[in-house]
């Protein structure tokens, strides 16, 4: 969850779910986005759209990387007290054990708006050190960046062993108002060299950290420094890994939490150290706002956040969670085949999105009544409504058209670089359509589908098309489409 501000929001839910409520506001707080999860439809235990068919409990949300002890996977999530999860063949799930006996008293103290009560743990994490299990968890409140990263460790991760017990280890990093960065989402991670590090972070202008960890406490050994930030939406979620000769940083951008509206998506980069520069396919710096995308949304598989990478002498394999839009939006655990090409990986061709739209400038024109969309030309102002005239082939009649990787669309204004945009995101009938600064979320991402005689332009957040509604110069505005001649747009390649 999100403010303009990059305060992380989190709240309890069912199962392993981050969050009940996600917001994302215009330019301090003017503008609400609020959806309520915690209704999810009971869903049937069938695989999801990706390589692999999982069934049993496979209902996670912020899992961390696949681990195996005695022939077991295990995989920890978001939950109260941390929830586990295992599987004897890393297809068929079934809930184990929580971690923890309630939230430290240290990261109540730490962290004093939660309720005494409160015991959602976040985005946990595990890997081994030695002869023990080190599992970092995050702990923090609705809308706020005052949290802290803890510590449990284990010799086992298998709760049948007489030397199963998670011992409390304490605080590893903490924030609050007065640092650019946010303690949660971490991630430990092996140097080349057996070094042991921490990746965390989540929006802010601290964006993405890393700090070295003394291998005997599990607690910082060094200062920390940014690895990537600056994006419209993000990061957070990091997962690092190494590849001889490259680290691999992995993080999310977008909105996750709010179900099939959700836009998160996995975005990537690679250093030659481990401590970065980060630099994407082209050369741009993660630090600086830059990265590409390894896998979005598609298909049923929506908003995909939280990777993990398996590795074994069959081959490599990553896990994330998305949300299931053929289960009401579940958040659901996907496995993944991980491929390597040129020196970067890559998901499965099933995982990337089709678009019906080239990319390019282009006029958009009603097929019902000949108007064109138009940018009028006050519109450089946000919240200005788009409008729609007779086609004349003029500049505020173009649109520059391009995919967001994720199968939804930007469309911006060829003069003023205002992109088209659901006024405060809203699902209700007659709401206006309008023209806004580029926000990366979903009120600006629109799905552009082939309908009969032409596209029809839904709105990825509101769910409704852009309609011609009025005469010339009248304002467009969404509506739940019901395949009326106004709801019908050709568009022409300028």
């Amino acid at each position: 969850m999100r403010t303009a501000a990059g305060n992380s929001e989190k709240a309890s839910s069912p199962g392993c779910l981050r969050s009940g409520i996600s917001r994302t506001l215009h330019s301090a707080g003017r503008r609400l986005i609020a959806t309520v999860l915690g209704a999810f439809a009971i869903a049937a235990a069938a695989g999801s759209a990706g390589a692999w068919t999982l069934n049993g409990d496979y209902f996670t949300h912020d899992p961390s990387r696949i681990t195996k002890c005695d022939g077991v996977y295990y995989v920890y999530c978001t939950a109260p007290n941390v929830q586990m999860r295992y599987s004897r063949d890393m297809i068929t799930w079934t809930v184990g054990e929580s971690v923890l006996n309630g939230v430290p008293a240290w990261a109540h103290r730490l962290v004093p708006k939660a309720k005494p009560d409160e015991n959602w743990v976040w985005a946990p994490d595990v890997i081994r050190v030695g002869s023990l299990y080190y599992l970092y968890y995050s702990f923090s409140t609705f809308g706020s960046k005052t949290s802290v990263i803890g510590l449990v460790t284990s010799p086992t991760l298998n709760p049948h062993d007489p030397k199963y017990h998670w011992t409390e280890r304490g605080l590893v990093v903490a924030s609050n108002d007065a640092v650019n960065f946010n303690a949660i989402d971490p991630c430990p991670v092996y140097d080349a060299n057996g070094g042991l590090w921490l990746t965390f972070g989540s929006w802010n202008s601290g964006g993405i950290q890393i700090v070295k960890l003394d291998k005997n406490t599990g607690k910082p050994a060094g200062a920390q420094r940014l690895l990537a930030g600056g994006q419209a939406s993000g990061p957070e979620a990091p997962f690092l890994w190494y590849r001889k000769p490259y680290y691999y940083l992995y993080e999310n951008e977008g909105t996750c939490c709010q179900g099939v509206r959700s836009t998160y998506r996995i975005m990537m980069g690679r250093s030659k150290s481990i401590t970065g520069p980060y630099l994407d396919k082209n050369g741009k710096d993660l630090a600086k706002g830059f990265g590409t995308m390894f896998m979005g949304s598609h298909g049923s598989v929506v908003g995909p956040g939280h990777m993990g990478i398996y590795t074994s002498p069959d081959g490599d394999r990553f896990s994330y969670h998305y949300y299931d839009a053929k289960s009401n939006g579940r958040p659901t655990l996907g496995i993944d085949k991980l491929s390597w090409k040129n020196g970067w990986p890559e998901a499965p061709p099933s995982a990337k999105p089709h678009y019906d739209i080239a990319d390019g400038v282009y006029a958009i024109v009603s097929a019902h009544n000949g108007m064109a969309l138009t940018a009028p030309a006050s519109g450089t102002a946000d919240g200005t409504a788009i409008t729609q005239t007779p086609y004349a082939a003029s500049r505020s009649q173009r649109w520059r058209i391009s995919n967001t990787g994720d199968g939804c669309y930007k469309i911006t204004a060829f003069d003023g670089g205002r992109v088209i945009d659901l006024w405060t995101c809203s699902s209700t009938d007659g709401t206006k359509v309008d023209l806004y600064r580029w926000l990366d979320n979903g009120c600006q991402r629109w799905k552009i589908e082939k309908a009969a005689d032409g596209f029809r332009i839904v709105a990825f957040a509101g769910g409704g098309s852009i309609t011609a509604d009025g005469g010339a110069g009248a304002d467009v505005k969404e509506f739940i489409f019901h395949g009326k001649p106004g709801q019908i747009w050709r568009f022409t390649r300028l």
